[in-house]
């Protein structure tokens, strides 16, 4: 599986990779590594961007469903909350963050995706936030930084429903900022570069005071943290779980 997550830097652009093959799931290893990462970025002077990408098949199918269905509500509190801090510091770095979306964009992925400045998805990416139909909820910001974009309607018909939704929709939405044909890579480091190439300061002053816009988010994010740890004490939880691994997504029958 190699080493998970690796951080490739060009000049003044980084490449932050997720890179655990077939389907970039994020466990307890693939959550440190990235956590890792970020840290390591945060701390490099001469990273002015970052691209952030899951390859050019997939770019993250969201959380190891296997981890999760062995954990109850003591363990889930502690796991999230890490994983939580770990997404919320991706969108923290002090430099642009564009992320590369080809593939699946699901879950814990599209949470990830969404903690970029800037998404650029490939025509054939597929993006949704189907933890609804395990029982629980996104709880790695999901609710509260897919509301800030598409409102609050529209988002409770995304995450109630746990739908995907194609590249196109997902830019009609505003999900996505861009759709390219092919994959989205290249584009993202065109931009990356553009952006590593103007005022670093002056950039780093921008992102802080476009953020600062979403105020209530860090106690949108407590909240969530306490409501998806809740939904691990249902049976809900272990009725959806369980039919995802037996099954596959989307065929539990909830009592």
């Amino acid at each position: 599986m190699g080493q998970l997550v690796s951080v490739d830097r060009q000049g003044a652009v980084a490449t932050l990779l997720l890179d655990a093959p077939p389907l970039n799931a994020f466990d307890t290893a693939m959550r440190d590594a990235l956590a890792a990462a970020v840290r390591d970025l945060d701390a490099d002077p001469e990273v002015r961007a970052v691209v952030l990408t899951g390859g050019e098949e997939v770019f993250a199918a969201g959380a190891d469903i296997g981890a999760l269905l062995a954990m109850d509500f003591v363990d889930i509190v502690d796991w999230n909350a890490r994983l939580q801090r770990t997404f919320t510091a991706v969108a923290e770095l002090p430099v642009p963050v564009v992320a590369a979306i080809n593939g699946f964009a699901l879950g814990g992925g599209l949470e990830l995706a969404l903690c970029a400045d800037y998404r650029v998805a490939g025509e054939r990416a597929a993006l949704g936030l189907p933890e609804v139909t395990l029982g629980i909820m996104p709880g790695s910001g999901g609710t509260q930084r897919l509301t800030e974009i598409v409102g609050r309607s529209r988002a409770k018909e995304l995450i109630m429903t746990g739908r995907r939704v194609r590249a196109a929709e997902a830019h009609g939405l505003g999900i996505v900022d861009e759709v390219v044909s092919g994959s989205s890579t290249e584009r993202a480091h065109e931009l990356a570069a553009r952006l590593a190439a103007g005022p670093r300061l002056a950039i780093r002053a921008i992102k802080q005071a476009v953020d600062q816009a979403a105020g209530a988010r860090d106690a949108g994010l407590a909240l969530e943290r306490s409501l998806i740890a809740g939904l691990f004490a249902t049976p809900d939880r272990t009725t959806g779980m369980r039919s995802f691994l037996a099954d596959g997504p989307g065929r539990a029958r909830f009592e």
